[in-house]
């Protein structure tokens, strides 16, 4: 299993990060559309999907890694998740809290915290770590649900996972 997302020179392609144009980004300012996802080799026992996007790197400048995006329940016959799916594809996807919903988030964009939020590296490239998990079941989460619950709900249902780091430039 393996994930295939677009880079530019080795980066995370700009238009889905801190350099996103003005259209693609969100009332907060931030990069709000979320980049295509391709998987490919799920386990063939696959009844569905799921991603973390996850900056280890922001620890030193937030306290805590900082969660981009989480998406849960995806079919396994929809291979690919187009740029954007985040914002287009609201009722075909469960999406978890990014950390936009934290309240040690000063000015946190309730809104925004449902969905895709780019990366917006403030120090240093850093390196984000997309996952992607595949289920043996669809998991009893709804939107809005907290990374720990993804990780206590797939517990035991993980048949594969891949990761693979994309780096963002700052």
């Amino acid at each position: 299993m393996k994930p295939i997302v677009p880079t530019e020179n080795g980066y995370l392609a700009d238009e889905y990060g801190k350099y996103a144009p003005d259209t693609a980004r969100g009332t907060n300012g931030g990069p709000n559309r979320s980049f295509p996802v391709q998987v490919a080799e799920l386990p063939a026992a696959t009844k569905a999907w799921a991603l973390t996007l996850l900056d280890f790197d922001a620890v030193p400048v937030a306290g805590f890694p900082w969660i981009h995006w989480l998406v849960t329940n995806i079919a396994p016959e929809q291979t690919t998740l187009p740029a954007n799916a985040s914002r287009d594809l609201t009722t075909q996807l469960i999406q978890g809290k990014n950390s936009l919903a934290s309240p040690f988030v000063k000015n946190n964009d309730l809104d925004a915290a449902k969905h895709y939020i780019g990366p917006t590296p403030p120090d240093k490239t850093h390196n984000y770590q997309l996952t992607v998990y595949a289920l043996d079941q669809l998991l009893p989460l709804t939107n809005g649900y907290w990374l720990n619950e993804f990780y206590h709900a797939s517990a035991g249902h993980i048949l594969a996972q891949a990761q693979i780091e994309l780096p963002s430039r700052a």
